[in-house]
C-alpha cells in the first residue's frame, strides 16, 4: 500500500527524493494518526536521517497536501496537524479538543443520519467532505 503512495507522487509528476521518501514512510507508519510537523521533522530525525531540514518538511507537506496525498486539519491555538490519506479509509471526520488539541476520529457513518437531518430540515445538499467538530474532550471538560 505504501507503493500506492509513492505511485500518486510520480503522477503528479513529483520527485521521489531521500527526503520525500523518508516523510512518506513517517506518515505511513503512523496512518491514523494527527501529527504536527515539527513531529514528523524529529521522527525522521530519530530515524539518523539527517539529510532534511525543517523547513523542507514544511515544503513537502504543503505540496503534499495540495496534490491530495494528505489532510490538513488547522488547529485555533497550536499548529495544524497531518496524516496521510489512507485510501481505505477516506470518509471520516474528527472531533477537535479546543482545550489541549486532541484530534479524534469518527466513522463516516456516525457522521452520514447528520448529513441526512440537514438534507432534510435545510433542504441542503451536502458534499462528501470530511466534517470538523470542535469541542472539549473528556480529559478537558470542567465538571
Amino acid at each position: 500500500m505504501i507503493d500506492q503512495v509513492f505511485e500518486i507522487l510520480k503522477e503528479n509528476n513529483l520527485k521521489l527524493t531521500p527526503q520525500r521518501k523518508e516523510i512518506v514512510k513517517i506518515l505511513w507508519e503512523n496512518r491514523g494518526h494527527h501529527l504536527e510537523i515539527e513531529v514528523i521533522y524529529n521522527l525522521v530525525a530519530s530515524k539518523g536521517k539527517k539529510c532534511i531540514g525543517l523547513a523542507t518538511v514544511y515544503r513537502t507537506m504543503e505540496l503534499f497536501n495540495k496534490i491530495g496525498l494528505i489532510s490538513r486539519i488547522t488547529m485555533e491555538k497550536s499548529p495544524a496537524k497531518y496524516e496521510l490519506n489512507v485510501f481505505d479509509k477516506l470518509n471520516h471526520h474528527h472531533l477537535i479538543c479546543l482545550k489541549c488539541g486532541q484530534v479524534q476520529e469518527i466513522s463516516d457513518d456516525i457522521a452520514s443520519e447528520f448529513k441526512t437531518i440537514i438534507a432534510e430540515e435545510a433542504d441542503f445538499k451536502v458534499a462528501d467532505k470530511p466534517m470538523k467538530i470542535y469541542g472539549y474532550c473528556s480529559k478537558c471538560r470542567e465538571p
